[in-house]
C-alpha cells in the first residue's frame, strides 16, 4: 500500500510540473508562448465548504468544514492539440465526493489528493474524439442528480462523435467502461480495470437553435438498464427564469423504477444567480448520483454570489418532502466558498 502512495505522489508531482510549474517557469524565462503551446491547463480551483446534515430520524449527522481541490489539464503531443494526455487531480476518497474533512466539527483532518482521471485523446478527423484510460462520466443534458456524481470515474474507452454540419444529431457518443471501486479513486490503483467491463453508455444530444439542447442516454452498469432524457429550454425573456432543466430517467430492470428532477435559474444583475427545483430519485438507484441529493423526495434551492472575478459564494439548501422510505439526508445545509485558480493564472499570463 505504501508503494501505491509514493508511485501516486511521484506522479502528482510530474503533473504538477507539467500543468504549472513549467509554465510557470517559461513564463519568467520569457518563452511562455513556446512552452503553453504544449502544456494547457484547463481548470484549477481552490474550495471551503461548512455542511451540515440531519437525517430522515432528525439526527445531526454532520456538522463540518472541508476542503476540495481540483485540477484539470493536458499534455499537447502536437500544436493543435489533436492527441494529448489528459488528466484530473481532486481532493477526496470516493466516487461521490472530491472533499476532505479539515477536523473542525464531524470527522477528521485529511489531505488527500488523486489522480482520478489520466487518458490519451485522439482527434484524427474533424469532429471525431478517441478516449482511453481514466475517463471523466458524459451526461449530456443530464446532472449528477439523476445520472452520476461530478466527481465520478470510469475505466474504458470512448468514441465521440460532433459534426452537426453532416449528422442530424450535434454529438453521439459511445462509451465501453469499468465503473466501480468507488473508495480508490487514484487511478493506480485501477489499471488492471483496463481489461474489465460493465458500463456501456450510448448517447446521442441536439441543439434546437439556441433555446433548446436535448440528450438521451441508454446506459448498462452491472446488469441494470437506465434510460436518461434530458431537456434544457432557455427563456432569457422571462422574468422569473433565465432557464428551465427537466431530466429524468427510467430503471427498465433490477428493481424498476423511475425518477427526475425540474430545475429552474434566474441571474440577477450579473452577479448573483437564483435556482430552485425538486428532485425524485427511488430508493434502489444506487446512491453514485451527487451526494447532496441521493435518494428520495426533495426540494432544494441554491445561488451564487460572484464577490470578485475568481471568488464566488454559493449556499445550497434541500428539504425531504413526502418521503415514505428512510433517507439519509432530511435537511442539508452548504455554504462553499470558491477561488478560481485557473482564473488568476491567466490573468497572470501564465496560462492561456
Amino acid at each position: 500500500m505504501r508503494m501505491g502512495h509514493i508511485a501516486t505522489r511521484g506522479l502528482l508531482r510530474i503533473l504538477a510540473c507539467f500543468f504549472v510549474i513549467m509554465p510557470t517557469a517559461a513564463a519568467q524565462a520569457g518563452r511562455s508562448n513556446e512552452y503553453l503551446r504544449w502544456f494547457d491547463l484547463q481548470y484549477a480551483t481552490l474550495s471551503a465548504r461548512y455542511r451540515y446534515v440531519e437525517s430522515g430520524a432528525l439526527v445531526t449527522t454532520t456538522n463540518q468544514m472541508q476542503h476540495k481541490e481540483s485540477f484539470r489539464g493536458r499534455l499537447k503531443f502536437d500544436r493543435q492539440g489533436r492527441f494529448s494526455l489528459n488528466a484530473g487531480v481532486f481532493s477526496g476518497r470516493q466516487f461521490i465526493g472530491s472533499w476532505n474533512n479539515t477536523g473542525w466539527g464531524t470527522g477528521t483532518g485529511q489531505s488527500n489528493l488523486a489522480l482520478k482521471q489520466l487518458f490519451v485523446a485522439a482527434a484524427p478527423a474533424k469532429g471525431l474524439t478517441l478516449e482511453y484510460g481514466g475517463l471523466y462520466i458524459l451526461r449530456g443534458e443530464s446532472t449528477e442528480i439523476t445520472s452520476y456524481d461530478e466527481d465520478g470515474y470510469i475505466m474504458g474507452e470512448r468514441i465521440n462523435l460532433k459534426r452537426p454540419d453532416r449528422f442530424f444529431f450535434d454529438e453521439i457518443s459511445v462509451t465501453c467502461a469499468y465503473l466501480g471501486d468507488i473508495s480508490i479513486p487514484n487511478i493506480n490503483k485501477r489499471f488492471h480495470r483496463l481489461k474489465q467491463s460493465n458500463y456501456h453508455q450510448f448517447l446521442i444530444a441536439k441543439k434546437i437553435g439556441r433555446r433548446v439542447g436535448i440528450s438521451v442516454d441508454y446506459t448498462f452498469q452491472d446488469g441494470k438498464e437506465t434510460m436518461r432524457e434530458a431537456v434544457k429550454l432557455t427563456i432569457p425573456e422571462m422574468r422569473l427564469l433565465d432557464f428551465i432543466r427537466f431530466e429524468n430517467y427510467q430503471r427498465t430492470d433490477v428493481n424498476p423504477d423511475y425518477g427526475f428532477a425540474l430545475y429552474g435559474e434566474k441571474v440577477l444583475r450579473r452577479r448573483i444567480t437564483l435556482g430552485g427545483g425538486y428532485a425524485q430519485v427511488d430508493p434502489h438507484h444506487g446512491n453514485l448520483n451527487a451526494d447532496r441529493f441521493l435518494t428520495g423526495k426533495r426540494i432544494f434551492l441554491m445561488s451564487s454570489f460572484q464577490i470578485l472575478p475568481e471568488l464566488s459564494f454559493a449556499p445550497y439548501l434541500t428539504r425531504g418532502v413526502a418521503n415514505h422510505v428512510p433517507i439519509t439526508q432530511h435537511v442539508r445545509l452548504d455554504f462553499v466558498l470558491n477561488y478560481n485558480l485557473f482564473k488568476s493564472l491567466q490573468r497572470a499570463g501564465l496560462v492561456q
